[in-house]
Formats: C-alpha cells, structure tokens, sequence
C-alpha cells in the first residue's frame, strides 16, 4: 500500500485496525522479558497505539515512526502530553519526556541518526504491507538492529486467495527467510481466532479462518 493510502485512512478517520486499549498481550509478555532499564524500543508505524505507553514502564526511551501527523498528535493529546518538536531531513521529530515520534517515511529512517535500540516492536506493521514491499521493509528494520536487538513481531496467517489485505498474510517461511538464521525463535501467542468475531473480513470474503501469532525475536549473536 502506498502512504497515501495510509494518509488518507488517517484523514477520513477510517482506522479500523487501531486497538484504542492497546495489544493486551504486550505487557503480559514483557513482564517475563529482561532488557535494560534505560533501553530503547522502536516501533515502527506505530499510529496513535497505547502501547507507547505500556512500552514506557519497561524502556528508558520510546521511540516511534508514523508517516500520519494526524496520528502522532492525536497521541499526545489523548495522552494528555506536551511536546516539542524539531526537524532533521524530511522528518518531523515530536519529543515528549521519554517519547520521541519521528512523522515520516519509515524507510527513509536516517539510521546514523538513530542510537543502537535493544527492542524493536512490530505491531502488525510488516501484515500492512503487500508482498513486494515486505522485503524492503524487513531490511530496513533489520538495518537498525544490532548484535543485542530483539524484536517481537505480531502477525497474521490465513488463506490470502480469500481476502485481499490489509492485514495481509504473512506465511511462516517468508517471515524465515527475512529474518534468517541469526535469530532463536519464541512463539508467545499463537491464537486461531473465531471470524464469527470480525464481520468485515467476512464480508470480503475470509471463511477458512484466521491465525495470528506474537514472535520473539532474540539475537544468536
């Protein structure tokens, strides 16, 4: 999908996919997970999602990448924060307390510009992109990491021929081949979801089911 076509979500408030009480997994899963007290997350399009917040009671700084300002200033004002912002390039940095937004083009993310982080969050960000884009993304998110940056991954699987996305589906051996052989692999959730629960995905056309899974990612390094 182009960021127009996420743009103009924003913009007609056509946001379906964000969860206004976060990812509830999240926190569950953090609480068993050890990472530095001053350490840094990054989520890459991360909208308006609460799970800032929840990102916030475990990392010294939160740092988020979203093409949409209408999104990242919706996030400061339901979260009741002040902010400041500066500029670097073609982005536009909100920065409040330990929060820092980038508003831009997340593949154009300056990576000289960004401190080595020690989670990256992919909240059904790499599920938004069609096939042959998720190749590019994968390698600019795996271009921030380092040799002690893990990443959890929250994705979906289900029979694609049935349902155009987004979400699309992202099958196990594509997911492996962009990450690799220098990672363990932890799946924390696996859910195979009732589509009783979803209508609209009814309605284009998912009947076989839907499976959704929530990965961790830890270096081998």
């Amino acid at each position: 999908m182009e960021l127009s076509y996420w743009e103009s979500r924003w913009r007609k408030n056509k946001i379906g996919f964000h969860m206004p009480d976060g990812y509830l997994a999240l926190e569950k899963h953090l609480k068993t997970l050890t990472f530095p007290q001053d350490g840094t997350v990054l989520v890459p399009l991360c909208g308006k999602s609460v799970d800032l917040i929840t990102l916030s009671k475990y990392f010294g700084k939160v740092m988020g990448v979203e093409f949409s300002e209408k999104a990242i200033l919706e996030f400061f004002r339901e979260q009741n924060l002040e902010y400041s912002v500066s500029t670097f390039a073609n982005f536009k940095i909100y920065t409040s307390g330990i929060f820092e937004l980038w508003c831009g083009d997340f593949m154009k993310l300056p990576a000289h510009k960004i401190k080595p982080v020690d989670l990256i969050y992919d909240k059904a960000a790499l599920v938004a992109l069609p096939e042959n884009r998720r190749g590019g993304y994968m390698e600019k998110l795996l271009s921030l990491t380092s040799d002690h940056t893990d990443i959890l991954l929250h994705h979906f699987i289900y029979a694609q021929n049935e349902m155009p996305g987004p979400p699309f589906s992202v099958p196990d051996d594509e997911l492996m081949h962009y990450i690799g052989s220098d990672y363990q692999t932890k799946i924390l959730e696996e859910n195979r979801i009732d589509i009783n629960r979803f209508k609209k995905f009814q309605k284009r056309g998912l009947k076989s089911g839907l499976m959704e899974r929530f990965i961790l990612f830890t270096s081998k390094s």
